[in-house]
C-alpha cells in the first residue's frame, strides 16, 4: 500500500540533508537573511518557507499544509479586521466631536 508522504519539520530537514543542501544556503541562495528558512519550517518566515518549496520542487502547500493559512498571501485582504482600518480617536476627529476635554 502506497501512503502520502507527510512532511513535518524533521521530515523536510531530512529531505534537505539528503540532497545534500542546508538551511541557511538555501535562504542565502533565495536573496533572503541567513535565518529565514530556520524560521520558515517553523511557521515564522512564510519566504523562508516558499524558498525551501522551491529548492526542494516540492508544491508549497504539499510541504507546509497546515502553517501560513491565514494571511493576505491566502485571503486576498491586506487587513485582518477589514473593518477596523483606523484608531478612535482619528474617527473621533474626523465626526467633529472631541473626546479628549
Amino acid at each position: 500500500m502506497n501512503t502520502p508522504q507527510v512532511w513535518d519539520r524533521h521530515a523536510i530537514n531530512a529531505e534537505i540533508r539528503r540532497r545534500g543542501m542546508n538551511l541557511t544556503g538555501i535562504a542565502l541562495d533565495a536573496g533572503l537573511y541567513a535565518s529565514a528558512c530556520r524560521q520558515g519550517i517553523i511557521g515564522l518566515s512564510r519566504p523562508g518557507a516558499e524558498a525551501i518549496a522551491t529548492a526542494l520542487d516540492i508544491p508549497f502547500r504539499t510541504l507546509f499544509p497546515t502553517l501560513y493559512t491565514r494571511g493576505r498571501h491566502n485571503e486576498g485582504k491586506s487587513n485582518r479586521n477589514g473593518s477596523c482600518s483606523a484608531s478612535a480617536k482619528a474617527h473621533a476627529e474626523i465626526d467633529g466631536t472631541n473626546a479628549i476635554s
